[in-house]
């Protein structure tokens, strides 16, 4: 197996939640609305999703720097009340956290890595640290219960976003030499599982075989990326596959995606499809049709780019649905580069109104952050989360 193919630069796949991309018009009228809720409720959640989503909207129009102007003030709406509760905390990383993402998605994949062990590492030792400007300070949580918290999450997100920097580049090895290091290798078949198996495929197919076979069973969106790896592994390996294939394409069309995760599914159905040993035979024309009717569903920009981004999807679409399918992306401003005054307005009103709602509620914690940490963390720092 090529580490660079198309099909292994899905991986790994994760279902994991994502809010859709919509028309630009429908995204940004539901960020306002947000808005308005987060106010009304006085909701520090809801506040910060704000805020998140605002910062991706900007990244996916083609925006970095507007998208990291919104990011820093979403960390100073929080960090200005350190010490804060572990999950007051973590919401306040979000945005430092979002940083390193657009890092990664500028193409500057190990910088956006190493900088998300950097903060993991000040959390870790409670030292104090700055990124792009950013200051986090070393008293960032009320207790060392709270910080081990934080540092959970951060562990978590460095398996999940450290690992997809190498693994886009193909670098497998590297990948599972960080999924170990981090401990991330379980028996079901998460982030750490599948990068073992596709890091065996190039070099081992027998221990790929061997890694899927000895899985255990898990949700059923794990066990259909599990059948997907068993024909991975054993066409490697030079077993048969065909027998494999129509319950693949069966257990796909049969169910439904949830909301949020359109994203996954589609990798999914994408990759079911360049499995399939006949580009365009009855079973791949099921699939592709499938693809572009829950994408055109979901109205989800997100899943019509994975879709025109395959060859054999795009080669079974009609002239009419390509279209569509184009149609759509346009729709959602994709690397448009530009955001309409119009919507940038009631977009940065919502902002105002969330930032707002966040210094309201880390205000009210003061009372609350007078308990000291003791030394005792510094000397557990490099226990596992």
């Amino acid at each position: 197996m090529d580490p660079n193919d198309r099909i292994s630069q899905r991986f790994p796949l994760i279902s994991r939640f994502r809010p859709a991309c919509l028309p630009l018009p429908q995204r940004v009228r539901a960020l306002i609305e947000l808005s308005a809720t987060a106010q009304t409720k006085a909701d520090q959640i809801l506040a910060s999703a704000v805020s998140n989503q605002a910062a991706l909207l900007a990244s996916d129009l083609g925006l970095p720097n507007l998208a990291r102007q919104w990011c820093h003030q979403h960390a100073a709406a929080y960090l200005h009340a350190a010490p804060l509760p572990g999950t007051t905390a973590i919401r306040a990383l979000e945005p430092v956290v979002n940083l390193a993402r657009l890092q990664i998605r500028a193409g500057n994949t190990d910088a956006g890595r190493h900088r998300l062990h950097n903060l993991f590492d000040a959390v870790s030792n409670a030292t104090p640290a700055e990124f792009e400007g950013v200051r986090i300070p070393a008293m960032l949580t009320t207790s060392d219960t709270d910080r081990n918290e934080v540092r959970a999450w951060l562990w978590r997100v460095i398996l999940a976003d450290g690992t997809r920097t190498l693994t886009t580049a193909g670098r497998w090895t590297e990948a599972l030499a960080h999924i170990e290091q981090h401990h991330g290798l379980g028996l079901r078949m998460l982030d750490g599982r599948q990068v073992a198996v596709l890091a065996a495929l190039h070099d081992d197919p027998d221990q790929a075989v061997s890694l899927v076979t000895q899985t255990t069973p898990g949700e059923p969106w794990e066990n259909a990326v599990t059948s997907c790896l068993t024909v991975m592994a054993h066409r490697a390996s030079h077993r048969p596959v065909d027998d494999l294939l129509p319950a693949l394409v069966n257990s796909y069309i049969q169910h439904e995606p949830q909301t949020g995760t359109t994203v996954f599914d589609t990798r999914l159905g994408l990759t079911i499809l360049d499995l399939l040993n006949q580009p365009d035979g009855p079973a791949a024309r099921l699939v592709a049709e499938e693809l572009h009717r829950r994408s055109m569903a979901a109205t989800d920009g997100y899943t019509a780019r994975e879709c025109l981004a395959s060859p054999r999807f795009t080669n079974l679409l009609s002239i009419k649905k390509a279209n569509a399918t184009h149609d759509l992306i346009h729709a959602c401003g994709l690397d448009d580069g530009r955001l309409p005054l119009h919507l940038a307005a009631g977009l940065v009103h919502a902002l105002r109104i969330s930032s707002t709602v966040i210094r309201q509620s880390v205000i009210s914690l003061r009372p609350a952050q007078r308990a000291p940490q003791s030394e005792a963390f510094l000397d557990r720092k490099s226990a596992a989360p």
